[in-house]
């Protein structure tokens, strides 16, 4: 699947306040800038967001940080069922090419426009997965 060079972690913390005090500092000595970050309408859920940059200024590393009760944990089962189903990641991948050419320049635009599909599928997820424990 076409995808930005970034690696992106989703990573579980105890406190997002604790996380503000005493891994922000660490992160921001090791290079990386440092957002407290609501989701793309400015509500909840909110997470700590990480970039890591290399020398040209490209961002190479994504760091999210959330608490174990947020739902971006379901950002994975949407993963999880692209990679189970190759004719969903095709959809999802020929969607991505065409509002990246579409909104090359607009990040936000860019991400705005996939939420339907995106939330669409992690429905289906949520009941695949469920349905298989």
């Amino acid at each position: 699947m076409s995808a930005k060079p970034i690696i992106d972690i989703l990573a579980e913390v105890g406190s997002l306040e604790e996380t503000k005090t005493t891994i922000v500092p660490i992160l921001q000595a090791a290079g990386y800038e440092y957002l407290w970050r609501p989701n793309i309408d400015n509500q909840p859920p909110y997470y700590a967001w990480f970039i890591k940059r290399n020398q040209s200024g490209e961002r190479t590393h994504h760091i999210h940080m959330v608490e174990a009760d947020s739902e971006l944990w379901d950002r994975l089962l949407f993963r999880d069922y692209l990679r189970q189903f190759s004719a969903e990641a095709h959809r999802y991948d020929q969607l991505k090419r065409s509002l990246s050419q579409l909104y090359h320049n607009d990040r936000v635009a860019y991400t705005r426009e996939k939420r339907e599909y995106i939330s669409s599928i992690t429905k289906k997820a949520k009941h695949f997965f469920a349905s298989r424990t």
